[in-house]
């Protein structure tokens, strides 16, 4: 994948600070803008305006809030723990394009970007 600038945006809801900046740093060197969403509504708002949504399912997400978001364009990637078994469960039934675990979204996030991010 190149590392030239596209301009894109990538919507990240997560609460965990640390976690979202080192996800912010993977994504600004292989070249895209991340807006970090601290809650549901601020996902909403910046969905319009990004070519990929991830979700931090690592904490509570009102599926519900963001069903606008998921029934949307654009595609959305969930993650979390691999023990969180609830949490992948409502993630998929609320209609999130792709459910890995924080592993799996960590090893292949440039794969990811390739994929969902087909211009």
């Amino acid at each position: 994948m190149s590392t030239e600038p596209t301009n894109l945006s990538i919507a990240a809801l997560s609460r965990d600070v640390f976690f979202g900046m080192r996800i912010r740093t993977v994504l600004r060197n292989l070249g895209y803008n991340m807006v970090l969403c601290k809650n549901e509504s601020e996902l909403v708002q910046q969905s319009e305006s990004v070519a990929l949504v991830l979700v931090d399912f690592n904490m509570p997400v009102a599926w519900s809030e963001i069903d606008e978001v998921l029934k949307g364009p654009v595609p959305v990637i969930a993650f979390g723990a691999h023990t969180n078994v609830e949490g992948f469960k409502t993630a998929k039934s609320s209609g999130a394009t792709r459910v890995i675990s924080n592993g799996e979204f960590t090893r292949k996030l440039p794969n990811l970007l390739a994929q969902y991010l087909k211009a």
